[in-house]
Protein backbone atom coordinates (compact mmCIF):
# COMPACT_ATOMS: atom_id res chain seq x y z
CA UNK A 1 0.00 0.00 0.00
CA UNK A 2 1.35 3.45 -1.52
CA UNK A 3 2.24 5.79 1.58
CA UNK A 4 0.01 9.02 1.49
CA UNK A 5 1.64 12.24 1.08
CA UNK A 6 0.82 13.17 4.38
CA UNK A 7 2.11 10.55 5.86
CA UNK A 8 5.26 10.76 3.62
CA UNK A 9 5.88 14.76 4.99
CA UNK A 10 5.39 13.64 8.28
CA UNK A 11 8.26 11.27 7.44
CA UNK A 12 10.54 13.84 6.14
CA UNK A 13 9.40 16.42 9.35
CA UNK A 14 10.61 13.32 11.50
CA UNK A 15 14.20 12.42 9.95
CA UNK A 16 14.40 16.49 9.56
CA UNK A 17 14.27 16.86 13.40
CA UNK A 18 16.26 13.80 14.01
CA UNK A 19 19.35 15.12 11.26
CA UNK A 20 18.84 18.51 12.83
CA UNK A 21 19.61 17.45 16.16
CA UNK A 22 22.46 15.68 14.72
CA UNK A 23 24.25 18.08 13.35
CA UNK A 24 23.65 20.91 16.23
CA UNK A 25 25.85 18.68 18.01
CA UNK A 26 28.60 18.63 16.14
CA UNK A 27 31.80 21.18 16.33
CA UNK A 28 33.81 21.07 13.02
CA UNK A 29 32.50 23.34 10.67
CA UNK A 30 33.11 20.94 7.78
CA UNK A 31 31.33 18.10 9.62
CA UNK A 32 27.96 20.38 9.68
CA UNK A 33 28.77 20.87 6.18
CA UNK A 34 29.75 17.55 4.99
CA UNK A 35 26.32 15.99 6.92
CA UNK A 36 24.21 18.59 6.42
CA UNK A 37 24.62 18.18 2.33
CA UNK A 38 24.61 14.76 2.51
CA UNK A 39 21.24 15.25 4.08
CA UNK A 40 20.26 17.35 1.56
CA UNK A 41 20.79 15.01 -1.33
CA UNK A 42 18.74 12.46 0.37
CA UNK A 43 15.67 14.54 1.42
CA UNK A 44 15.33 15.80 -1.78
CA UNK A 45 16.36 12.85 -3.94
CA UNK A 46 19.04 14.77 -6.09
CA UNK A 47 22.10 13.52 -7.62
CA UNK A 48 24.31 16.21 -6.66
CA UNK A 49 24.79 19.18 -4.66
CA UNK A 50 26.81 22.19 -2.60
CA UNK A 51 27.00 24.36 0.17
CA UNK A 52 29.02 27.51 -0.92
CA UNK A 53 29.84 30.26 1.89
CA UNK A 54 30.12 33.95 1.22
CA UNK A 55 34.04 35.35 1.22
CA UNK A 56 35.65 38.19 0.73
CA UNK A 57 32.90 40.49 1.73
CA UNK A 58 30.49 38.52 -0.33
CA UNK A 59 31.70 39.38 -3.59
CA UNK A 60 32.66 35.60 -4.05
CA UNK A 61 31.00 32.14 -2.79
CA UNK A 62 33.47 29.84 -1.46
CA UNK A 63 32.68 26.00 -2.18
CA UNK A 64 33.13 24.57 1.04
CA UNK A 65 31.17 20.79 0.65
CA UNK A 66 30.03 19.44 -2.58
CA UNK A 67 28.95 15.65 -2.81
CA UNK A 68 27.94 13.51 -6.01
CA UNK A 69 30.39 15.33 -8.59
CA UNK A 70 33.61 13.28 -9.50
CA UNK A 71 35.33 15.78 -11.82
CA UNK A 72 37.93 14.17 -14.06
CA UNK A 73 39.85 16.75 -14.20
CA UNK A 74 42.03 16.81 -10.67
CA UNK A 75 42.58 20.81 -10.58
CA UNK A 76 38.74 21.34 -11.31
CA UNK A 77 37.72 22.28 -7.57
CA UNK A 78 40.35 23.64 -7.45
CA UNK A 79 40.36 26.35 -10.09
CA UNK A 80 36.24 27.04 -9.55
CA UNK A 81 35.97 26.31 -5.84
CA UNK A 82 35.70 30.49 -5.69
CA UNK A 83 32.87 31.62 -7.62
CA UNK A 84 31.90 35.05 -8.10
CA UNK A 85 28.59 36.34 -6.96
CA UNK A 86 26.43 37.46 -10.08
CA UNK A 87 22.99 36.73 -11.20
CA UNK A 88 23.08 33.14 -12.38
CA UNK A 89 20.59 30.29 -12.13
CA UNK A 90 22.25 29.73 -8.44
CA UNK A 91 23.86 33.10 -8.22
CA UNK A 92 20.13 35.09 -7.33
CA UNK A 93 19.78 33.15 -4.38
CA UNK A 94 22.60 35.34 -2.75
CA UNK A 95 21.24 38.34 -4.89
CA UNK A 96 17.97 38.35 -3.90
CA UNK A 97 18.51 36.26 -0.99
CA UNK A 98 15.71 33.91 -1.46
CA UNK A 99 14.80 30.56 -2.60
CA UNK A 100 15.33 29.43 -6.36
CA UNK A 101 13.42 26.39 -8.38
CA UNK A 102 14.56 25.80 -11.98
CA UNK A 103 12.81 22.71 -13.53
CA UNK A 104 14.57 23.53 -16.58
CA UNK A 105 17.89 24.94 -16.06
CA UNK A 106 18.67 24.79 -20.14
CA UNK A 107 15.93 27.52 -20.94
CA UNK A 108 16.32 29.40 -17.72
CA UNK A 109 16.44 32.90 -17.94
CA UNK A 110 18.71 33.13 -15.30
CA UNK A 111 21.17 30.46 -17.18
CA UNK A 112 24.79 32.18 -17.08
CA UNK A 113 26.62 28.71 -18.56
CA UNK A 114 28.90 26.08 -16.31
CA UNK A 115 32.73 25.97 -16.54
CA UNK A 116 34.32 22.77 -18.74
CA UNK A 117 33.81 19.73 -17.21
CA UNK A 118 31.18 20.68 -15.42
CA UNK A 119 28.34 17.91 -15.77
CA UNK A 120 25.07 18.96 -17.03
CA UNK A 121 22.42 20.89 -14.61
CA UNK A 122 18.70 20.33 -15.75
CA UNK A 123 16.90 20.81 -12.40
CA UNK A 124 18.08 23.27 -9.60
CA UNK A 125 16.76 23.75 -5.95
CA UNK A 126 18.85 26.55 -4.08
CA UNK A 127 17.91 28.41 -0.37
CA UNK A 128 20.12 31.18 1.42
CA UNK A 129 22.43 30.23 4.76
CA UNK A 130 20.96 32.72 6.81
CA UNK A 131 21.54 33.51 10.71
CA UNK A 132 19.24 36.37 11.38
CA UNK A 133 18.75 38.76 8.77
CA UNK A 134 22.68 37.83 7.81
CA UNK A 135 23.23 35.84 4.51
CA UNK A 136 26.56 33.52 4.79
CA UNK A 137 25.63 31.76 2.01
CA UNK A 138 23.84 28.56 0.04
CA UNK A 139 22.38 25.10 0.01
CA UNK A 140 22.07 23.91 -4.18
CA UNK A 141 20.68 20.67 -4.79
CA UNK A 142 20.43 19.87 -8.64
CA UNK A 143 19.04 16.76 -11.03
CA UNK A 144 15.97 15.30 -9.27
CA UNK A 145 14.83 13.18 -11.92
CA UNK A 146 10.76 14.34 -11.31
CA UNK A 147 11.74 18.12 -10.51
CA UNK A 148 11.30 20.11 -7.63
CA UNK A 149 8.26 21.17 -5.42
CA UNK A 150 7.53 24.17 -3.27
CA UNK A 151 6.92 21.78 -0.33
CA UNK A 152 10.60 20.29 -0.48
CA UNK A 153 11.60 24.59 -0.78
CA UNK A 154 9.96 24.81 2.21
CA UNK A 155 11.69 22.02 3.80
CA UNK A 156 14.71 22.85 2.19
CA UNK A 157 15.05 26.27 3.66
CA UNK A 158 13.62 25.18 6.97
CA UNK A 159 16.68 22.89 7.26
CA UNK A 160 19.09 25.29 5.90
CA UNK A 161 18.16 27.47 8.52
CA UNK A 162 19.12 24.89 11.01
CA UNK A 163 22.10 24.15 9.02
CA UNK A 164 23.33 27.72 9.07
CA UNK A 165 23.10 28.13 13.42
CA UNK A 166 24.67 25.06 13.46
CA UNK A 167 27.34 26.04 11.01
CA UNK A 168 27.93 29.52 12.86
CA UNK A 169 27.79 27.50 16.26
CA UNK A 170 30.55 25.19 15.12
CA UNK A 171 32.81 28.34 13.35
CA UNK A 172 32.26 29.83 17.28
CA UNK A 173 33.56 27.02 18.87
CA UNK A 174 36.52 26.66 16.50
CA UNK A 175 37.12 30.08 17.35
CA UNK A 176 36.84 29.88 21.10
CA UNK A 177 39.07 26.83 20.85
CA UNK A 178 41.67 28.79 18.84
CA UNK A 179 41.61 31.26 21.61
CA UNK A 180 42.13 28.64 24.13
CA UNK A 181 45.28 27.46 22.58
CA UNK A 182 46.40 31.14 22.00
CA UNK A 183 45.72 31.79 25.65
CA UNK A 184 47.57 28.50 26.78
CA UNK A 185 50.47 29.24 24.68
CA UNK A 186 50.71 32.50 26.19
CA UNK A 187 50.67 31.09 29.58
CA UNK A 188 53.48 29.03 28.35
CA UNK A 189 55.78 31.66 27.23
CA UNK A 190 54.70 34.01 30.11
CA UNK A 191 55.57 31.23 33.03
CA UNK A 192 59.00 30.60 31.00
CA UNK A 193 59.68 34.61 31.43
CA UNK A 194 58.22 34.12 35.05
CA UNK A 195 60.54 31.53 35.06
CA UNK A 196 63.48 33.00 33.67
CA UNK A 197 63.41 36.16 35.75
CA UNK A 198 63.31 33.74 38.60
CA UNK A 199 66.30 32.57 37.70
CA UNK A 200 67.93 35.56 37.28
CA UNK A 201 67.12 36.47 40.49
CA UNK A 202 68.78 33.31 42.00
CA UNK A 203 71.89 33.60 40.44
CA UNK A 204 71.97 37.41 41.01
CA UNK A 205 71.34 36.66 44.92
CA UNK A 206 73.88 33.82 44.37
CA UNK A 207 76.39 35.98 43.01
CA UNK A 208 75.51 39.25 46.12
CA UNK A 209 76.25 36.21 48.49
CA UNK A 210 79.58 35.13 47.13
CA UNK A 211 80.88 39.22 47.10
CA UNK A 212 78.63 40.12 50.46
CA UNK A 213 80.35 37.17 52.25
CA UNK A 214 82.61 35.00 51.10
CA UNK A 215 84.74 37.24 49.41
CA UNK A 216 84.52 40.07 52.14
CA UNK A 217 85.64 36.98 54.17
CA UNK A 218 88.19 35.95 51.99
CA UNK A 219 89.41 39.59 51.70
CA UNK A 220 89.77 40.07 55.74
CA UNK A 221 92.20 36.78 56.15
CA UNK A 222 94.34 38.65 53.70
CA UNK A 223 94.65 41.73 55.63
CA UNK A 224 94.77 39.56 59.13
CA UNK A 225 97.85 37.82 57.17
CA UNK A 226 99.32 41.15 56.07
CA UNK A 227 98.91 42.82 60.02
CA UNK A 228 100.15 39.63 61.32
CA UNK A 229 103.74 39.72 58.77
CA UNK A 230 104.18 43.54 59.10
CA UNK A 231 103.09 43.96 63.32
CA UNK A 232 104.80 40.52 64.72
CA UNK A 233 108.46 39.11 64.21
CA UNK A 234 108.01 35.72 62.96
CA UNK A 235 110.90 33.48 61.59
CA UNK A 236 111.69 32.87 57.86
CA UNK A 237 109.79 29.50 57.41
CA UNK A 238 106.61 31.00 58.83
CA UNK A 239 106.86 34.32 56.99
CA UNK A 240 107.18 32.21 53.79
CA UNK A 241 103.92 30.16 55.09
CA UNK A 242 101.89 33.12 55.81
CA UNK A 243 103.24 34.62 52.36
CA UNK A 244 101.99 31.92 50.56
CA UNK A 245 98.61 31.98 52.83
CA UNK A 246 98.20 35.25 51.49
CA UNK A 247 98.53 34.65 48.09
CA UNK A 248 96.45 31.77 48.14
CA UNK A 249 93.54 34.28 49.58
CA UNK A 250 94.04 36.73 46.51
CA UNK A 251 93.94 33.87 44.09
CA UNK A 252 90.78 31.87 45.81
CA UNK A 253 89.63 36.08 45.60
CA UNK A 254 90.21 36.16 41.98
CA UNK A 255 88.06 33.06 41.35
CA UNK A 256 85.29 33.91 43.39
CA UNK A 257 84.89 37.38 41.32
CA UNK A 258 84.60 34.90 38.01
CA UNK A 259 82.29 33.01 39.63
CA UNK A 260 80.64 36.07 40.57
CA UNK A 261 81.22 37.16 36.91
CA UNK A 262 79.93 34.01 35.53
CA UNK A 263 76.92 33.86 37.27
CA UNK A 264 75.71 37.54 36.83
CA UNK A 265 75.47 36.88 32.71
CA UNK A 266 72.32 37.80 31.64
CA UNK A 267 69.93 35.54 29.50
CA UNK A 268 69.21 37.01 26.33
CA UNK A 269 66.94 39.83 26.34
CA UNK A 270 64.46 41.07 23.74
CA UNK A 271 66.17 44.30 24.09
CA UNK A 272 69.99 43.11 24.17
CA UNK A 273 72.36 44.98 26.47
CA UNK A 274 70.48 48.14 26.01
CA UNK A 275 67.44 46.13 27.75
CA UNK A 276 69.27 44.78 30.16
CA UNK A 277 70.98 48.11 31.40
CA UNK A 278 67.74 49.39 31.50
CA UNK A 279 66.42 47.49 34.01
CA UNK A 280 69.57 47.78 35.92
CA UNK A 281 69.46 51.82 36.12
CA UNK A 282 65.76 51.23 37.14
CA UNK A 283 66.99 48.86 40.18
CA UNK A 284 69.54 51.26 41.13
CA UNK A 285 67.21 54.42 41.52
CA UNK A 286 64.46 52.67 42.87
CA UNK A 287 65.68 51.48 46.47
CA UNK A 288 68.62 54.01 46.76
CA UNK A 289 67.80 58.10 46.82
CA UNK A 290 70.12 58.15 43.65
CA UNK A 291 68.63 59.60 40.67
CA UNK A 292 69.77 56.83 37.98
CA UNK A 293 69.66 57.36 34.50
CA UNK A 294 70.26 55.53 31.28
CA UNK A 295 71.48 57.30 27.80
CA UNK A 296 71.57 55.16 24.39
CA UNK A 297 72.87 56.70 21.11
CA UNK A 298 73.37 55.27 17.67
CA UNK A 299 72.12 52.23 16.19
CA UNK A 300 72.67 49.09 18.34
CA UNK A 301 75.61 46.55 17.08
CA UNK A 302 75.81 42.71 16.77
CA UNK A 303 78.27 42.53 19.37
CA UNK A 304 79.44 38.95 20.91
CA UNK A 305 77.69 37.09 24.05
CA UNK A 306 81.07 37.92 25.64
CA UNK A 307 81.08 41.61 24.87
CA UNK A 308 77.53 42.12 25.88
CA UNK A 309 78.41 39.93 29.35
CA UNK A 310 81.56 41.91 30.12
CA UNK A 311 80.33 45.36 29.41
CA UNK A 312 77.10 44.44 31.56
CA UNK A 313 78.72 42.99 34.51
CA UNK A 314 81.20 46.33 34.88
CA UNK A 315 77.90 48.72 34.68
CA UNK A 316 76.46 45.69 37.15
CA UNK A 317 79.31 46.55 39.16
CA UNK A 318 80.05 50.44 39.16
CA UNK A 319 76.29 51.02 39.74
CA UNK A 320 76.38 48.68 43.12
CA UNK A 321 79.81 50.90 44.12
CA UNK A 322 78.47 53.79 43.32
CA UNK A 323 74.66 52.80 45.68
CA UNK A 324 77.34 51.26 48.23
CA UNK A 325 80.32 53.96 48.08
CA UNK A 326 80.10 56.70 46.58
CA UNK A 327 77.45 59.17 48.64
CA UNK A 328 76.07 60.43 44.94
CA UNK A 329 72.95 61.85 43.90
CA UNK A 330 72.75 61.35 40.58
CA UNK A 331 74.55 58.33 38.24
CA UNK A 332 74.52 58.89 34.54
CA UNK A 333 75.09 55.44 32.27
CA UNK A 334 75.65 56.21 28.22
CA UNK A 335 75.57 53.51 25.56
CA UNK A 336 77.24 55.02 22.64
CA UNK A 337 77.07 52.73 19.28
CA UNK A 338 79.52 53.92 16.56
CA UNK A 339 80.12 52.28 13.18
CA UNK A 340 83.95 51.31 15.16
CA UNK A 341 82.77 50.77 18.89
CA UNK A 342 80.99 50.87 21.43
CA UNK A 343 81.54 53.23 24.32
CA UNK A 344 79.98 52.25 27.94
CA UNK A 345 80.52 54.76 30.25
CA UNK A 346 79.34 55.20 34.17
CA UNK A 347 79.60 58.48 36.03
CA UNK A 348 78.40 59.62 39.33
CA UNK A 349 78.49 62.83 41.31
CA UNK A 350 79.66 61.51 44.34
CA UNK A 351 82.83 61.97 46.60
CA UNK A 352 84.94 59.80 44.06
CA UNK A 353 88.44 57.96 44.53
CA UNK A 354 91.80 59.13 45.33
CA UNK A 355 94.56 59.31 43.07
CA UNK A 356 96.45 56.57 44.82
CA UNK A 357 93.84 54.20 43.81
CA UNK A 358 93.58 55.48 40.86
CA UNK A 359 97.06 55.03 39.80
CA UNK A 360 97.27 51.43 42.08
CA UNK A 361 94.75 49.56 41.82
CA UNK A 362 95.96 47.13 39.08
CA UNK A 363 98.46 46.19 41.21
CA UNK A 364 96.91 46.60 44.78
CA UNK A 365 95.78 43.09 46.27
CA UNK A 366 92.26 44.87 46.39
CA UNK A 367 89.82 46.56 43.90
CA UNK A 368 89.49 43.31 41.93
CA UNK A 369 86.15 44.76 40.48
CA UNK A 370 88.11 47.17 38.37
CA UNK A 371 91.16 44.91 37.90
CA UNK A 372 88.95 42.11 36.22
CA UNK A 373 87.31 44.75 34.40
CA UNK A 374 90.05 46.03 32.79
CA UNK A 375 91.12 42.69 31.65
CA UNK A 376 87.79 41.25 30.38
CA UNK A 377 87.94 44.63 28.61
CA UNK A 378 91.19 44.97 26.88
CA UNK A 379 91.32 40.36 26.33
CA UNK A 380 88.27 41.93 23.87
CA UNK A 381 90.54 44.60 22.11
CA UNK A 382 88.94 47.04 23.77
CA UNK A 383 90.00 49.98 26.15
CA UNK A 384 89.45 50.79 29.77
CA UNK A 385 89.66 53.88 31.95
CA UNK A 386 89.25 55.08 35.46
CA UNK A 387 89.49 58.74 36.79
CA UNK A 388 87.70 61.20 38.83
CA UNK A 389 85.13 63.89 37.38
CA UNK A 390 85.88 67.18 36.11
CA UNK A 391 83.58 68.27 38.91
CA UNK A 392 82.97 65.33 41.25
CA UNK A 393 82.68 61.42 41.11
CA UNK A 394 84.32 59.31 39.41
CA UNK A 395 83.48 58.24 35.90
CA UNK A 396 84.40 54.29 34.39
CA UNK A 397 84.64 54.35 30.11
CA UNK A 398 84.89 51.07 29.06
CA UNK A 399 85.16 51.14 25.16
CA UNK A 400 85.07 47.55 22.87
CA UNK A 401 85.60 47.73 18.81
CA UNK A 402 82.48 46.52 17.23
CA UNK A 403 82.04 43.06 16.47
CA UNK A 404 84.13 42.17 19.53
Amino acid sequence: MQESPATAFRQQLESLYSISIEIARLHEMQQVLDRALGFCLDLTQSAFGFIGLLVNDGREMDVAAIKGFEPLDPNFYDNFRLIPVRPSVFGVVITNESSKISNDVLHDPDRAGQPKGHPPVRTFMGVPLQVGDRVIGMIGVANKTTGYTTDEERLLSTFANQVAVAFENARLYEDQRRMIAELELLHRDLSQADRDQVLRQERERIAAELHDRIEQAIFTLGLKVNAILEREPVTEPIATDLGEVRQLAIHTSEAVREAIFALSLPRAAAGGLPSELRRLVRETGQPEEIEADLVVSGTPLGLSPESVHTLFVLAREALANVARHAKARRVLVSLRYSDEHVDLVIQDDGVGASEQILKNYQESSTHFGLKRSRRQVEGLGGTFEVHNGEESGLAIRARLPAGA
